[in-house]
């Protein structure tokens, strides 16, 4: 057991036990690293661990309290892995409640950039039951949305027909689906590291363990993809070809090529996420160009491009295998919304999608160099360029806290994202964050830096 865990079940325990009350102020955290003889870091993660659960809140300003009864999800009316899953999605609860001012950790583009989104009527049904718009329609999804996204990877050099795509509720769905079809407990899997950490969450609830892969700046390290592959082998393989979330690196071709002959070598199939597919800007090689769907798994969405509540994505594979997860759709929830997926065909098919994702690079291009600007007159710098989709990732100086860093913006309404949330194993995290892009322009947030770190 890490010292973590140890000290989220001492401080679980004494709050079960009435050791501690509702409404008791817990120490602070340079109080309480000093009292246990560990790090702040690790005292910053137990905290946010029990805030995650329900056991402690967070105000601030206040800082840290026992939570009333019936806010907790006590250890003891949760499996485990449920437990788990739960305490390593704290920095999205903080995104989905958006209590805070100014967003940097946020996954998505300010409101401003997705204006002019909304429909000005509802578009006509037509391909698959054009006369019953209240039906489920196909278990596969809308069939004109599927052909024209078969039709867009084929301009981008991907042959794919509409009866090898399934629609999702956004990329989220797409990957849980992989994960109840081809993974069960005890299962192994290699994912991105720093990777995305929703997916962390998925693996983590269904009790399958996952590898940490390093990502560098053209993608995983090829030589450890080599070494854990043979070690593990791995039944799947997450990954990202073009602009990773968190990074913002893409794969070159050597690295892509080097993948999937790791893939066919050891035998496993790769689930390659892309929600920035459609972006014109993002760069580099992605795994279905070379591999024609034969081990990869492609998982899309329209939600990062368009508005999220849309929750509109798709899974592109071999027929045998998209056939599979429709079936399995169809068990768990059914169908995918009908209504969201004709309204984005109607503006595919009307070029508004287009049009929006011209404005949206350019505004990206923009943001991005600004940021790189930005960084530069305070002597930092990403680890690699920003511009590939939204995320940055941004190294700090060496003795800087990430997560004091973070806590101290959270007192000024600033919403951070350290590095560990990204990390496989968070307490080995190297000290930095990932940047949204789309938001960093944000004056209130480059005078914190400067405060913090322009000296």
């Amino acid at each position: 057991m890490s010292k973590t865990e140890s000290l989220v079940r001492q401080l679980a325990d004494s709050i079960a036990n009435g050791s501690l009350s509702a409404g008791d102020r817990l120490p602070s955290i340079r109080v309480a690293a000093q009292d246990h003889n560990v790090s702040k870091n690790t005292i910053v993660e137990a905290y946010d661990r029990l805030v995650a659960r329900g056991l402690i809140t967070a105000r601030q300003g206040s800082g840290f309290t026992v939570a009333a009864p019936s806010h907790a999800i006590r250890e003891d009316d949760a499996p485990r892995h449920l437990v788990e899953a739960v305490d390593s999605i704290s920095l999205l609860r903080a995104q989905l409640d958006q209590n805070y001012a100014v967003r940097i950790g946020d996954g998505r583009p300010p409101a401003l950039w997705m204006a002019g989104i909304p429909l000005r009527s509802f578009p006509e049904p037509n391909g698959d039951t054009p006369n019953d718009t209240s039906g489920y329609g196909s278990h596969m999804g809308y069939h004109p949305l599927r052909a024209l996204i078969a039709a867009q990877h084929k301009m981008d050099g991907i042959a794919l027909r509409p009866e090898q795509i399934v629609t999702t509720f956004g990329a989220n769905h797409g990957l849980d689906l992989i994960i109840r079809r081809y993974l069960k407990p005890g299962d192994t899997v290699l994912v991105d590291d720093p990777g995305y950490y929703p997916l962390f969450a998925k693996l983590r609830f269904s009790q399958v363990t996952f590898i940490g892969v390093p990502r560098g700046p053209n993608g995983p390290d090829l030589e450890q993809l080599r070494t854990l592959a043979q070690l593990h082998r791995p039944k799947l393989y997450f990954t990202q070809s073009l602009a990773q979330n968190p990074t913002g690196t893409s794969m070159d071709l050597a690295t892509a090529h080097g993948v999937l002959k790791q893939a066919e070598i050891a035998d496993f199939l790769v689930v390659d996420d892309d929600p920035f597919v459609d972006l014109p800007n993002a760069t580099g090689v992605r795994l279905a160009a070379l591999d024609g769907f034969d081990r990869v798994i492609f998982v899309g969405t329209f939600s990062k491009t368009l508005s999220a509540s849309f929750r509109t994505g798709y899974i592109a594979a071999h027929a045998s295998i998209t056939d599979e997860l429709a079936e399995l759709k169809m068990i768990t929830t059914v169908n995918s919304s009908r209504f969201s997926e004709m309204i984005v065909a109607e503006m595919i098919q009307s070029r508004r999608y287009a049009r929006h994702l011209k404005k949206l690079a350019a505004r990206l291009a923009q943001a991005a160099q600004k940021l790189k600007s930005d960084l530069a007159t305070l002597n930092l710098r990403c680890k690699v360029d920003p511009g590939q989709g939204y995320y940055a990732w941004l190294g700090l100086p060496k003795g800087v806290s990430d997560t004091e860093l973070a806590k101290k913006a959270a007192t000024e309404g600033i919403f951070l994202a350290p590095s560990s949330f990204f990390m496989v194993h968070p307490s080995d995290a190297p000290s930095g964050m990932r940047l949204n892009t789309t938001r960093t322009s944000d004056p209130r947030f480059l005078r914190f830096l400067q405060r913090e770190l322009g000296g």
